[in-house]
């Protein structure tokens, strides 16, 4: 007969896998929680303490009535638009800025209203403002989605408008708090399935089919790390930072997840549905994707039977099109030049919080000439960076030559150019991973950026265009002011970038291949 504790772990073992593969196969979600409630989770409510890794940056919603020597909560799906109400063109974007000692790279960060089946999820109340529904951010009435962008390949970043189902760790923020209490997220996430422009030819396909991105993977990212330790320290400091220096990176995913796409509408009794899932990168040894079309819905599924001590990643595009159809406008977008008006580097001599600087609003940071900046790209979901992803740049500098992206935007629809810039601040600081590893894409450097706001923001660019021949042409675009740390005395901004939209003319042959 086993001790009482050890049948008190059991159960609790079982009760958490029971619960975690409800999760993956869509089970009930809980009710909305209490902001309050994050304390007695684990929010210490210390940012100094928080950047030194002394108390946990996330922990799991409802870990107080989890022992420590059993499983956390389990994980949680989420399914809903990527939207924003406040700012819709920054539902989804790589973070503005992130905290060097908890990330081994910056976030790509995404919105989600979530389906009424899911509401659940978002924290506090909407009547009285708080938790998720407090302030009037773009992730206010949200839930917030975060994973760094090295553990989230490319071709799966989305769009506004895009769908997602989630699977992943329903979490408190303990480092966004307010008085009214914390935000839930869902932060890190094992599944994302992202269906581009639901029921509607994606941009990213040559023949007008639908698409589904699926990205599986065990990578907990610091973030998973932080709200695990969490969970099995309770709070005593020095077995927390203890277990952050052991715990392992790789999470026991094992399950299996079911997602689903909708073809778009048949365009005709002769028209036949094809379906293809191409690889994205998917790791050796990973399991298969099934995909089973019924009419025009498409049934996905995936099961995990093995927990491997090593990188295990998932990564498919699934595409359901018909056969005798239009295709649509093949577009090529060239970015061939980008003016830095300002590098945004340095700041005010000494560091004082302002000087009269042109450069940056951060008078505080400790910089130095040259600029580090990240410019990512992205044309209808297509997404981009410029060169490698770190540019060296200083004021007046001219960069041209940048990449090219290929969309197909059926004639009549309208797409979005978008661009995203960050500045690097916080070289010195290193990563999560020590002093010598900065945070991705960032470059080791003598830099330390503004403690109250982060990193320097030259602006984003959007540009949204009513039709693909209205898009063809040359294109000069200056970032908006919102969100920005360009000091207003650059009156058209810190930089300003050029674009030309070719139409490709390859219809017959793209049509020749699906008959």
């Amino acid at each position: 007969m086993k001790r009482p504790s050890v049948v008190a772990a059991a159960a609790a073992l079982a009760a958490g896998l029971a619960a975690t593969f409800a999760a993956l196969a869509g089970g009930p979600v809980p009710a909305s929680p209490d902001p309050q409630q994050a304390v007695a989770d684990g929010c210490g409510r210390n940012y100094t303490a928080e950047t030194t890794r002394s108390i946990p940056t996330w922990v799991h919603v409802g870990d107080h009535d989890a022992p420590a020597p059993g499983p956390t909560p389990p994980p949680q799906r989420l399914e809903g638009l990527v939207s924003s109400s406040h700012f819709p063109e920054l539902a989804s974007h790589p973070t503005e800025e992130d905290v060097p000692t908890i990330h081994r790279a910056y976030d790509f960060t995404f919105d989600v209203l979530p389906d009424p089946a899911f509401a659940g999820l978002l924290g506090g109340d909407p009547a009285a403002h708080t938790g998720n529904f407090a302030g009037s951010g773009p992730s206010t009435g949200r839930v917030h989605v975060e994973r760094e962008q090295t553990a989230l390949p490319r071709f799966s970043w989305p769009e506004p408008g895009d769908r997602a189902a989630l699977v992943g760790s329903w979490v408190w923020d303990c480092g966004h708090w307010i008085p009214s209490g914390e935000r839930t997220e869902i932060h890190s996430y094992r599944a994302l399935w992202l269906e581009r422009k639901p029921g509607r030819p994606s941009p990213l396909s040559p023949y007008g089919e639908s698409e589904a991105d699926l990205v599986l993977s065990n990578d907990k990212t610091f973030a998973g790390v932080e709200a695990d330790c969490a969970h099995r320290a309770k709070g005593v400091v020095l077995l927390f930072q203890s277990c952050l220096a052991t715990e392992g990176r790789w999470a026991d995913i094992r399950g299996t997840y079911r997602f689903r796409l909708t073809a778009p509408p048949r365009p005709g009794p002769q028209s036949r549905l094809r379906v293809r899932v191409l690889d994205a990168g998917t790791s050796a040894g990973a399991p298969s994707v099934r995909a089973t079309a019924r009419g025009r819905r498409v049934d996905v599924s995936v099961t995990v039977r093995t927990s491997p001590a090593r990188k295990l990643v998932v990564a498919k595009r699934v595409l359901a099109g018909w056969t005798h159809v239009r295709v649509p406008a093949h577009l090529r977008v060239r970015f061939v030049r980008l003016r830095v008006r300002r590098a945004m580097d340095p700041g005010c001599a000494n560091g004082r919080p302002s000087c009269g600087s042109k450069e940056t609003t951060h008078g505080e940071q400790i910089s130095r000439s040259p600029g580090e900046w990240n410019v990512y790209l992205d044309a209808a979901g297509a997404w981009t960076v410029w060169g490698s992803g770190l540019l060296r740049v200083r004021d007046g500098q001219v960069v041209r030559g940048g990449p090219a992206l290929d969309v197909y935007v059926p004639r009549g629809r309208s797409w979005r150019l978008f661009v995203f810039t960050r500045e690097c601040d916080f070289g010195s600081l290193g990563g999560a991973d020590g002093p010598r590893h900065p945070m991705a894409p960032c470059p080791l450097s003598r830099e330390f950026g503004s403690i109250a706001d982060g990193d320097d923001r030259p602006g984003v660019i959007v540009k949204r265009f009513r039709s693909p021949a209205v898009s063809v042409g040359t294109h000069r675009g200056r970032p908006l002011r919102a969100f920005s740390t360009c000091p207003p005395v650059n009156k058209i901004g810190c930089y300003e970038l050029d674009w030309v939209v070719t139409r490709v003319r390859d219809d017959a042959a793209r049509e020749s291949v699906i008959g």
